[in-house]
């Protein structure tokens, strides 16, 4: 029964890296072709599995450009949590919010700089990345509002609005986000998280 387990186990991860393999593939070709009318035969094609592995893993294009977005996002979230776990300083854990952010861009730019234009648009594929943004828009809203509110209770912070300060952090991090996306050679992220958490910080310190 034991090596049986271990072969499950394998198999499990062995699934896991393929899944892994494809959208690490998609996402690169998303954002070179700067469209998400890639097709899912490419795709399976370049990623070296065959076309039905694909569709195992993901229903149709749409799950896929999510499941690119939910990547990155969870690949965000892994980056901060010991930090944020170690460290009670709110200050210290919004710069590396924004550190691990910028640090996302720099990783697929070209993609993240489609998901902007593309989720406004009305087609299919904008509408799940659309989608998906939002979803993730409203977690680090959740984990800002979060911070804020630490900083308000050390004293760290002015105790305004919550929904006015998480607002405004917000918008200056995707500003920082969008501006890095289009930069051909951008300044290393933990000087640029520094310079806008330093500006954060002085509209919103006590």
């Amino acid at each position: 029964m034991p090596p049986r387990k271990s072969t499950d186990d394998l198999k499990e991860v062995i699934r896991d890296f393929r899944r892994d393999q494809v959208i690490d593939v998609a996402r690169r070709l998303f954002g070179e072709r700067g469209t998400t009318e890639v097709s899912m035969d490419e795709i399976a094609a370049e990623a070296g599995v065959a076309r039905s592995t694909v569709y195992v893993y993901f229903a149709n294009r749409d799950e896929l450009l999510r499941a690119c977005l939910k990547g990155m996002h969870n690949q965000l979230l892994d980056d901060i949590a010991e930090s944020w776990e170690q460290d009670a300083e709110p200050a210290h854990r919004l710069e590396r919010l924004i550190k691990g952010m910028l640090q996302r861009i720099d990783a697929d730019p070209a993609f993240f700089r489609l998901a902007l234009m593309a989720q406004g648009s009305v087609s299919q594929g904008g509408e799940a990345v659309g989608t998906e943004l939002a979803l993730i828009s409203l977690n680090i809203a959740r984990l800002i509002a979060d911070l804020y509110a630490d900083g308000v209770a050390q004293g760290s912070f002015r105790d305004v609005d919550p929904d006015k300060a998480t607002s405004l952090i917000g918008q200056q991090i995707y500003g920082a986000m969008s501006v890095r996306a289009g930069e051909p050679l951008p300044e290393p992220p933990a000087m640029v998280a520094a310079e806008v958490c330093a500006f954060i910080l002085h509209g919103l310190s006590t």
